[in-house]
């Protein structure tokens, strides 16, 4: 939103409600937010990004669809949109008229989207002029030529699970044919990657002909776990808290708390930077200068949107691993349990 004129107005009145504390506490978030870090996931997904820039600098017509799929918080669309934006082969192109060029489209499926659903989706987001619900020929038609005059060989599509809700007539397997054919494309051959829930896979298993899935590359995104990525999370603590925040790590930190992260998170690292968001922020807005285990148990507790109730916060209970709190497709956390022991 920060090119919308309209969200600029709105960001400027708000602005003028903080004090001195606020405007420092919004900079240093900003800061904390902005950071980025390479996970072992960013290796796996190099393999699919090196194979459409060699294809695309050679002119190869041979395309392929990408299915990058995890569970809701594992930080999937972040990471495909880092890699992306940080690759000098996927960057706006000069035309040498005044104009750019996009090689890379991204959108968000929207719910029970259909293809129309999905084309209409992509006109919009190329500013594209269509009348609603045109028919369906003539607005992949649409698609193609538009995708060509923009330059976009890329097209991301996040949240594609809601494919699955479509209606049966022309639901799901009537997608994954049409996807198969935007990829063929004889004019202008595109790639296609798909993100979402592992459910995607469906989509691909429902093309009636079985051509699409022999031109999908599947990569399952790696869930957290402490012997592998301890390391890496303590590298990530250290750059949020202490350099980009500057505050300093818990004088109280328990012995076993980077455990208590991950599982609190659901092994996923979408939503420990979440908490760790949260606690510093906590931290910040208590004129504090290490985020202390309180501020933590406040960053789970904003995090499960939970009560203050310490024997079901993670950070809080001396018994945290029988706490079960379940999470929904949409990443919304249900009500606590206690296993019994």
């Amino acid at each position: 939103m920060v090119n919308d004129e309209i969200a600029k107005l709105i960001a400027a009145a708000a602005d003028q409600g903080l004090d001195e504390k606020d405007r420092r506490i919004k900079s240093i978030m900003k800061r904390v937010k902005s950071a980025y870090f390479a996970s072992p996931n960013d290796k796996k997904l190099d393999i699919p990004i090196k194979r459409m820039m060699r294809s695309i600098s050679s002119f190869d017509p041979d395309t392929f669809a990408i299915a990058v799929h995890g569970e809701t918080g594992s930080g999937k669309s972040t990471l495909f949109e880092q890699r992306l934006k940080d690759e000098v082969s996927f960057q706006p192109v000069p035309d040498g008229y005044g104009n750019y060029v996009y090689p890379v489209l991204y959108i968000k499926a929207p719910s029970k989207a259909s293809m129309i659903d999905l084309g209409e989706e992509l006109l919009d987001a190329m500013d594209y002029p269509t009348k609603r619900r045109k028919n369906e020929a003539d607005l992949i038609r649409d698609v193609r030529n538009a995708l060509r005059r923009r330059g976009t060989r890329v097209v991301v599509i996040d949240e594609f699970q809601h494919v699955l809700d479509a209606p049966k007539m022309k639901g799901p397997s009537h997608v994954a044919d049409s996807i198969k054919n935007l990829l063929q494309n004889p004019k202008w051959p595109i790639f296609i990657v798909l993100m979402g829930l592992p459910e995607i896979k469906e989509v691909v298993l429902r093309d009636p002909k079985d051509q699409l899935l022999r031109r999908v590359d599947d990569f399952a995104l790696q869930e957290l776990s402490l012997s592998n990525d301890g390391k890496f999370l303590e590298k990530v603590l250290a750059e949020l808290i202490e350099k980009r925040a500057g505050l300093q790590m818990p004088s109280d930190r328990v012995v076993d708390f980077l455990e208590r992260l991950i599982y609190g998170a659901h092994y996923r690292l979408g939503m420990v930077l979440k908490i760790i968001y949260h606690a510093i922020e906590d931290t910040l807005e208590h004129d504090l200068t290490e985020v202390g285990m309180l501020s933590w148990e406040e960053g789970y507790r904003r995090l499960v949107n939970g009560n203050a109730d310490a024997e079901t916060n993670v950070f809080a209970s001396d018994s945290w691993r029988s706490i079960l709190r379940p999470v929904n497709r949409r990443g919304e956390f249900g009500l606590a349990t206690i296993k019994a022991a």
